[in-house]
């Protein structure tokens, strides 16, 4: 969707198309009710290092200082015009029922259909698809405050700073980003209990999966891929991943290949039957329209792929939350592996 490799993290940081606009003053004040509804500037998630840590004014105006990558940094106590310049803030300001100003444009085909519609409307400050961040789109704006994430590469950040507040996440310190990332985001917003409804769905969500389908789950075993971005190779994500952490918490058992691999890696297509020929089923990525993301198509079309077991059994099961971003993105990956799971 960057210097990582495309993995859960990264493809988030380099991804394909995206859309129309919106006029900043609407989303700006789409914003205004996030501040309203917020606790004022003390607080922060149990996760979140980009916690609160008081107050104090700024040219008339109420601030709290927060900590960010770069250190601590004095922002609005309520933020009315923020620009999300990466997917996971992006994510986070979502699932707070909010709009921000604008947008990183990682490519309209990986946004979920339930944000599709508004996604669009939403000025892109990106220059096209998974490209650079340029100022100018970001200052057209005026924003007040701006949220990123510590491994974006060639981000001007000294230029973004004098236009606002510039807050970069931890990202390279987290091993589950969707979580951390949108805990972290809420309480640089100052409302770091608003995504608790979310939490409780997820971990109601979790609880149900083990217990109504405890015998496919344990005699299921499963690999995670991705269709990959260069010509000959494929992603295998592993059980330490974010997909395989979501889905390990849920109860499925992983393949050889899944289970002993920590988090993601390339794999070439030399390698398919070596590495997937014990998978019951195949959990992998798609875009919204349900098709095999990436390179997926040319994945699923080689014959050693075609000639494993889980495709001989037409056990392939898609989700464009394959790579979640936040706590809808999370709920919406049980989801899909409920629907897998009931068809086994």
């Amino acid at each position: 969707m960057s210097s990582l490799p495309p993995g859960p993290s990264s493809s988030r940081l380099a991804r394909p198309t995206r859309r129309t606009l919106l006029g900043a003053g609407a989303a700006g004040a789409a914003l205004l009710g996030l501040a309203a509804c917020g606790s004022g500037g003390s607080g922060s998630s149990d996760s979140a290092s980009a916690g609160t840590k008081g107050g104090g004014k700024s040219g008339g105006k109420e601030t709290r200082t927060v900590d960010s990558a770069k250190g601590p940094l004095e922002i609005p106590d309520r933020p009315q015009r923020v620009v999300a310049i990466n997917d996971f803030p992006m994510s986070a300001i979502f699932d707070l029922g909010l709009t921000p100003a604008g947008l990183f444009n990682a490519g309209e085909e990986y946004v979920p259909q339930r944000d599709l519609e508004r996604w669009r409307k939403i000025p892109k400050v990106s220059n096209g698809v998974g490209g650079a961040i340029e100022v100018e789109k970001v200052a057209a704006l005026r924003p007040d405050l701006i949220i990123g994430i510590d491994v974006q590469a060639n981000l001007p950040y000294s230029q973004l700073s004098e236009l606002a507040p510039t807050v970069l996440l931890p990202f390279s310190k987290s091993k589950a980003p969707w979580r951390d990332m949108s805990d972290q985001t809420a309480a640089v917003l100052g409302v770091p209990t608003a995504l608790d409804k979310l939490k409780g769905r997820y971990t109601q969500r979790v609880a149900e999966i083990k217990q109504k389908h405890a015998d496919v789950l344990g005699r299921v075993h499963w690999d995670l891929l991705q269709g990959g971005f260069d010509e000959g190779q494929w992603w295998l994500y592993g059980a330490g991943s974010p997909i395989g952490g979501i889905l390990k918490e849920a109860g499925a058992r992983f393949a050889t290949a899944t289970q002993r691999l920590a988090e993601q890696q390339p794999v070439s297509y030399e390698l398919i039957t070596a590495k997937l020929s014990d998978a019951d089923a195949i959990f992998y990525y798609t875009t919204n329209d349900g098709k095999p993301a990436n390179l997926g198509p040319k994945l699923f079309a080689q014959k050693s792929f075609k000639q494993l077991a889980a495709a001989k059994a037409h056990h392939l099961y898609g989700s464009d939350y394959f790579l979640p971003g936040g706590y809808e993105d999370a709920l919406g990956v049980l989801d899909d592996f409920e629907k897998a799971l009931t068809s086994l």
